[in-house]
C-alpha cells in the first residue's frame, strides 16, 4: 500500500499524510464529478521523503497540534465509550427520557 505525505489529496488542503494512494484515486474516479477527476489525478501525488525537509514551519507547527488534539479526542472517546459500555442494556436515563421500544441498549432497532 502506498502513503505519505500528498500535494493536492483534496481541492482545499495543498499538503498532508495520505493513508492508501490508492483508495483515493479509485475514490475520485468514482465519486467526483467527471469534470474534476483528469484534473484531481494530475495534480495529486505522493511526495517523495526528500520534500520533507522544505515544508514550512508553519505546516510542521500546525500538523503537531493536530495531532496532539486528535491523540487528546481519541482518549476522551474511549472514556466516553467505557461509560456507554458500563451503561449498561437497560438504563434509567434511557427509560426516563424516551423509553421507545426500538432502542436494545446498544442500537435503534427498525422493523
Amino acid at each position: 500500500m502506498k502513503k505519505g505525505l500528498a500535494i493536492h489529496c483534496h481541492h482545499a488542503i495543498l499538503l498532508e499524510y495520505c493513508y492508501d494512494y490508492q483508495e483515493r484515486v479509485d475514490y475520485i474516479k468514482s465519486d467526483k464529478p467527471k469534470n474534476e477527476q483528469k484534473t484531481r489525478l494530475k495534480l495529486f501525488k505522493l511526495l517523495p521523503k526528500e520534500a520533507e525537509k522544505d515544508i514550512p514551519k508553519y505546516y510542521l507547527e500546525a500538523y503537531r497540534k493536530r495531532v496532539e488534539a486528535y491523540l487528546k479526542w481519541e482518549e476522551a472517546d474511549l472514556k466516553w465509550e467505557e461509560a456507554d459500555r458500563k451503561r449498561g442494556k437497560k438504563d434509567a436515563f434511557h427509560a426516563k427520557w424516551c423509553g421507545c421500544k426500538e432502542w436494545n441498549g446498544k442500537e435503534i432497532i427498525f422493523k
